[in-house]
């Protein structure tokens, strides 16, 4: 998005994400799942997946891969990627 049409909004970065000082619920499903890997998509990863709860807090599998699919996993840990995605909305 380009700056203007932010404006008015906060950004919100991953850090952002964070409960009381700890990683927030899909961040630490990220973790117990060992989702993070070399770190290249998995600030847009879990961005987007926030989101992606925030709209739909019971996603299908299909769902989370349906919202996933244009952030790229250069190292192949998409499918853990997508099982962290579901175990934060099955413990929210």
């Amino acid at each position: 998005m380009p700056n203007g049409g932010s404006s008015g909004h906060r950004p919100l970065g991953d850090d952002g994400l964070m409960e009381d000082g700890k990683p927030s619920k899909l961040q630490q499903a990220f973790i117990d799942e060992q989702a993070a890997q070399c770190g290249y998509c998995i600030s847009g990863m879990i961005m987007v997946a926030q989101v992606l709860l925030d709209r739909n807090p019971s996603p299908t599998e299909s769902d989370v891969r349906s919202a996933l699919n244009a952030n790229l996993c250069r190292c192949g840990t998409h499918n853990r990627i997508v099982r962290a995605v579901l175990r934060a909305a099955k413990e929210s």
